[in-house]
């Protein structure tokens, strides 16, 4: 009959409907599949141009660049410096007397000082042993006698105003560089328009202190930072002329006898460390002539 026909048609017709809106369904999942990998894809593309020093290769993995050739897809990791000096060195403390030493407190107290001061001077060259490649004590002051023959030629000698020779900013710490261009302003302020300077011999160098800065405090085998101080005695020449080629200050023919604490720095397990003078102290009479008496004896 005629509403048979019609009821069958809207039948097949709502079937037919049915089935294309499930295909539609279905390449709409298609595609949104396909976009969800393309992102991913894109992500790890992303992942991996960030990741640029470990990316895949036939071989599997390459490693990271190494620091020493500075390529340009590694992360490069500048040897820093805290920039301030760990117990700073102010000469040997008076020592009491023997009796004191066992029956006072201040007795007491030097003899805990300074023996906690020897551990951590040992333990600090022990330190350099294990991560400073190549350390030896004798090695160290060669190397600390070289640095303080060039770093006073350079900054009497070398540049003018702000400028420090290349050789003396690869050898200081920015703090240190930054005093050694003030005082350079500081003369020629002055009127001090050329230096002569001259090392003429070195008498004695000695590391009187050792200090470790770590970067964690609470590992003890990490990075950071080891602090040698050094006493230099020296006999060295100095004059000082202005623009007019007059002596200023010093004397040419006089030989100085010159007494100074430098304080060498280098870094542990830092990559590109080297020795680099960190800070030079000003050390009362009082302190050097207490040194000078504990050579003697």
């Amino acid at each position: 009959s005629a509403s048979s026909a019609s009821t069958m048609m809207r039948r097949r017709a709502a079937s037919a409907a049915r089935a294309m809106c499930v295909g539609i369904e279905h390449a709409s999942a298609a595609r949104a599949a396909h976009a969800g990998r393309a992102t991913n894809a894109n992500a790890t593309a992303v992942m991996m141009m960030i990741r640029g020093y470990a990316k895949p290769s036939l071989r599997g993995i390459t490693p990271p660049a190494q620091h020493s050739s500075g390529a340009r897809s590694g992360m490069r990791i500048a040897s820093q410096s805290p920039n301030v000096i760990a117990e700073p060195y102010a000469g040997p403390s008076p020592r009491p007397s023997a009796l004191e030493c066992v029956t006072s407190l201040k007795g007491l107290r030097f003899a805990y000082d300074a023996a906690l001061s020897r551990v951590k001077d040992t333990y600090a060259l022990s330190k350099c042993t294990r991560d400073v490649r190549g350390f030896t004590l004798e090695g160290f002051k060669s190397e600390a006698t070289q640095l303080y023959r060039m770093i006073n030629s350079g900054a009497a000698n070398g540049g003018s105003g702000k400028t420090l020779g290349h050789e003396v900013r690869h050898a200081t710490t920015d703090a240190t560089q930054s005093d050694l261009k003030r005082e350079r302003k500081a003369r020629e302020l002055g009127g001090w328009v050329k230096i002569d300077w001259s090392l003429e011999r070195v008498d004695e160098v000695q590391v009187v202190r050792g200090r470790l800065m770590m970067m964690n405090a609470n590992d003890s085998n990490g990075p950071g930072f080891v602090q040698l101080t050094t006493r230099f005695r020296s006999a060295q020449r100095f004059a000082a002329y202005d623009a007019s080629g007059r002596l200023v200050a010093g004397d040419p023919n006089e030989l100085i006898d010159v007494e100074d604490f430098w304080v060498f720095e280098h870094g542990l397990k830092i990559p590109n460390s080297r020795w680099r003078l960190a800070g030079r102290l000003h050390m009362p009479a009082r302190a050097t002539l207490a040194l000078r008496d504990a050579a003697a004896k």
